[in-house]
């Protein structure tokens, strides 16, 4: 399928509107203008941003809006600030009819008689269950697993384990999904495996150690492929969503390669020693260090100059990318949850920590609406960023180590992996 997605969606006012379009859209909705392409200013009309997509309003003589239920709906995040908004502006309300369960909305016109749709998902809305289901369990060697990696066609999985005793050799353990038997391949590393990832394109796994080695295999046999030397202690790595660039930290710099390891530049920002690295979904990479300092670097191509999020007050040792929303999670050296959505603003993360005490993992669903946090105590917390609640909660019983997501055979499964080299497997959806 060559359909990706939604662009944007067009709705029409009439000529001489658009001060009170901005006024229901901009001050109301706090929706951010951005600016026409200059070949279609004469046109007239506004357009704004909304999460990923834009909202197009055009210009049309007598376009007859208020005489129509053809609408969009809005998804917000807490209706009855909304609901507050449109009546402080003058906006008048209509309750939606007839109740949804799982859903709070309402309706209004705008300022051109476009009937406008606002919606409220409640906790736990969405499919998830209220008891999630512990279906499988994969058991390695020993040692702790600390990184998982799931292949994107779902046909393997991949754990790397930590190990503090000499008598208890770390290892990469990949079986086929599903097959919960002994593993199907065990790398022997030397030293514990700090990170590990499938390409998108699933064409390599790589894998860095302790010691600084990264190496990469590829899939199948699981063969050697390609290998570098990094600084000892490096940490950080992540692929682009394309699979084009792998980014590794080493040491106090960040190593970018093609496919193969193919070098392409490295990325000096000054933040001490790296902590992890991300890609958004549109190619820019993140990076944070001991400075307490998360950067963004454009790296396709190449700028000499970052820019930066803040509002954190510790390092970040872990970043996540949402796949589908501009929006960044970091667990920080400080056990907090922090999410900023980069379309509002970098300046103001919303804090996701809840009530789990030391933070190990935290990771975003596949379609982006949820994000995992695992602690020592065995309990993982599945949120819903956007409404900031608790979809999902699960006691694992043991100390969450890794979290990572599934939904690759009909449902949603959430991977949780522990200490003697278990992987446990959840039934979310």
């Amino acid at each position: 399928m060559q359909i990706t997605g939604y662009d944007h969606v067009l709705i029409t006012a009439p000529p001489g509107s658009e001060d009170r379009v901005r006024a229901f859209y901009g001050e109301a909705l706090g929706l951010e203008e951005i600016p026409k392409p200059a070949s279609l200013k004469a046109r007239g009309g506004v357009w704004f941003r909304c999460g990923d997509l834009q909202l197009h309003v055009g210009i049309e003589d007598n376009p007859g809006n208020e005489r129509t239920r053809r609408h969009g709906s809005f998804r917000v995040r807490v209706l009855d600030v909304v609901r507050s908004a449109l009546v402080a502006h003058g906006f008048p309300i209509v309750e939606a009819q007839p109740e949804i369960e799982g859903v709070r909305r309402l309706h209004c016109r705008d300022a051109a008689g476009n009937r406008v749709e606002l919606v409220e998902l409640a906790a736990g809305a969405g499919g998830w269950l209220a008891r999630p289901e512990l279906v499988a369990e994969y058991v390695g060697g020993a040692g702790d697993v600390e990184r998982l990696a799931l292949s994107p066609d779902g046909q393997w999985l991949a754990v790397g384990t930590t190990t503090e005793k000499e008598d208890e050799p770390a290892a990469v353990y990949i079986w086929r999904w599903g097959q919960t038997g002994m593993p199907d391949i065990e790398v022997e590393t030397a030293a514990s495996v700090w990170e590990l990832a499938f390409s998108p394109t699933g064409r390599e796994l790589a894998c860095l150690t302790e010691d600084g080695s990264l190496e990469t295999w590829r899939p199948g046999e699981f063969e050697s492929d390609q290998f570098a030397e990094l600084p000892q202690g490096s940490l950080g790595l992540a692929y682009s969503s394309d699979g084009g660039l792998l980014a590794v930290g080493a040491g106090d710099k960040v190593e970018v390669y093609r496919p193969g390891l193919d070098h392409l530049h490295t990325v000096r920002p000054k933040l001490g020693q790296i902590n992890a690295v991300a890609f958004d979904p549109n190619g820019t990479l993140i990076i944070s260090g001991e400075a307490e300092r998360i950067q963004l670097w454009q790296v396709r191509p190449v700028q000499l100059s970052s820019w930066e999020v803040l509002g954190h007050e510790a390092p970040a040792v872990q970043l996540r990318a949402n796949p589908a929303h501009n929006v960044l999670a970091a667990l920080t050296d400080s056990d907090q949850v922090l999410v900023w959505d980069l379309d509002r603003g970098p300046e103001s993360p919303a804090d996701l920590t809840g009530d789990l005490s030391n933070v190990n993992a935290i990771a975003f669903s596949p379609d982006g609406a949820l994000l995992a946090a695992g602690d020592e105590a065995g309990r993982v917390l599945l949120w819903d960023w956007q409404a900031q609640s608790v979809a999902v909660e699960i006691e694992t019983n043991a100390p969450a180590l890794a979290v990572a997501f599934t939904s690759h055979d009909g449902g949603a499964h959430l991977l949780v992996g522990h200490e003697g080299g278990r992987v446990r497997v959840w039934k979310i959806k």
